[in-house]
């Protein structure tokens, strides 16, 4: 036990790196990042597209940190910090401590974990976490099942539903999976499903009423899906599933890599893989099974672009089970190197995000403060609102100008009554200047005056590269009413 927590104080102290390191070289918000400044500053039951559990966590770290980017650090760490300790501990429930250890670290062999959940993960992050709680209340049932097992069950269901959508397929697959292996099936609590059912209801009734509410807003990001494929010469459904292989391929290729080169140190042995534990078979049949529902999504409703991160309830299960299958029949020395590896890969993830914070010329080291106050000093006197095309420019202007109201790119999103201008920001803001003020409540008629500006924005670690950042200020005659 004392090796477990010593591991578990591990990962804390590797988040917290990770927070503090974020907080020291600052810079400015990746567009997730950006939309917590705009989205998370006050709590609703809806927001948008996406669902409300990780704008409610940073609103709350806002509300005790104030709207800086230790508050955004200190959310995503955290929720990093809960998916590793829950999900070491319910694999240690089942699994040898070496075990537990490599099927938890499987998730930095996931770069949509370990790297674009620290560059500008938001949502995805509750998600994990959530599914990391979901996982943990079984992993505990399958031990020793006690009687809040399916209120906790319901609870972490409730609140993966207001996590990220796909988060369904995570407990869907893992009970379906779970019919397939008898250890697994014959502890899991099969007659109290409807318990965990009305508590998650509780918790998802009120969300869920206001989603379906605002169905446009809700809808707002669909078109995601279908992007123009990548892969023209094929039909539209096989285009798709091409683009699903691919992502997927590309996910896993890391932790493929690592268990490859693991296995062939083995020698004559490296195929000798035996039979896998129950908890290993259980959980790498949920992947598969979620991958092959994904499969079918994506054919059946003609699916053309594919996000890795939208695949992280197929892929968490599969790895972490792969890890432990790949891994059980390897020596205590094999293990201990592959454990060093992991550690290393932490130190060098830490290493890469602080020196893609500290050079070159990204949209983190853009000086969006510089537009903040070229912004300033052409608008009029009175409360002014700021529109743009995605949350990047929107959230890192609210962020510099908190008392200039940011409007989210969603429909229905109206600037306050007493609102004497709106600026666009972006050129294609400005082509479509009607259409945007239109689509937030602003008619022509109001409109007294529009003015074209442009800013130059430098870098903070790029001396001789700088890029143009057009807005307007439109005016208004008897502010927004």
């Amino acid at each position: 036990m004392k090796q477990d927590r010593l591991f578990i104080w591990i990962i804390a102290a590797y988040f917290a790196a990770h927070a503090v390191l974020r907080t020291a070289l600052g810079g400015s918000f990746e567009v997730d990042e950006a939309e917590m400044f705009v989205m998370a500053q006050e709590v609703h039951l809806g927001y948008g597209p996406q669902a409300p559990l990780y704008n409610w966590v940073q609103a709350g770290a806002f509300a005790l940190f104030g709207a800086n980017t230790f508050a955004v650090a200190a959310t995503k760490n955290l929720l990093l910090f809960v998916t590793y300790a829950l999900l070491f501990d319910g694999l240690r429930r089942s699994v040898p401590r070496q075990a537990a250890m490599l099927g938890t670290l499987a998730l930095l062999l996931l770069p949509n974990v370990s790297w674009e959940g620290q560059r500008a993960g938001s949502h995805s992050i509750a998600m994990l976490a959530t599914m990391a709680a979901t996982f943990w209340v079984m992993a505990r049932q399958i031990e020793a099942p006690k009687r809040w097992h399916p209120i906790a069950l319901g609870l972490a269901l409730g609140l993966g539903g207001l996590a990220k959508f796909n988060f369904w397929l995570f407990p869907l697959t893992l009970f379906l999976s779970a019919l397939t292996v008898p250890e697994i099936r014959a502890r899991l609590m099969w007659r109290t499903l409807w318990q965990s059912g009305i508590a998650a209801a509780l918790i998802l009734i009120a969300p869920m009423a206001w989603m379906v509410l605002h169905s446009d807003q809700t809808m707002a990001s669909a078109y995601k899906f279908y992007y123009p494929p990548k892969y023209e010469a094929l039909p539209t459904w096989l285009a798709g599933l091409a683009e699903y292989g691919v992502q997927t391929l590309a996910a896993l290729a890391l932790l493929l890599l690592v268990l490859i080169v693991a296995r062939l140190a083995q020698g004559r042995a490296a195929l000798r893989f035996g039979a896998a534990m129950p908890l290993a078979l259980w959980l790498m049949r949920a992947g598969m099974i979620g991958l092959g529902l994904g499969a079918l999504a994506v054919v059946g409703f003609g699916v053309t672009d594919v996000q890795p991160r939208w695949l992280l309830p197929m892929l968490v299960p599969l790895s972490s089970g792969l890890m432990i299958w790949a891994t059980q029949s390897l020596g205590p020395r094999t293990g201990r190197a592959l454990l060093a590896v992991c550690a290393a890969l932490a130190a060098l993830i830490l290493v890469a995000m602080a020196d893609t914070r500290l050079r070159g010329a990204g949209s983190d080291s853009m000086r969006v403060d510089v537009l903040a106050d070229a912004i300033a000093a052409d608008l009029p006197e009175g409360p002014v609102a700021v529109i743009s095309g995605n949350y990047y420019f929107v959230g890192n202007l609210k962020y510099h100008r908190p008392d200039w109201q940011a409007l989210a790119p969603l429909p229905n999103r109206s600037p306050a009554p007493d609102t004497v201008s709106v600026v666009l920001v972006g050129g294609d803001m400005i082509a479509r200047s009607e259409a945007i003020l239109a689509e937030h409540g602003i008619k022509p008629e109001t409109v007294a005056k529009l003015t074209h500006h442009s800013a130059t924005l430098p870098y903070r670690f790029e001396d001789v590269k700088t890029i143009d950042v057009p807005y307007a200020i439109v005016e208004l005659k008897n502010g927004a009413e």
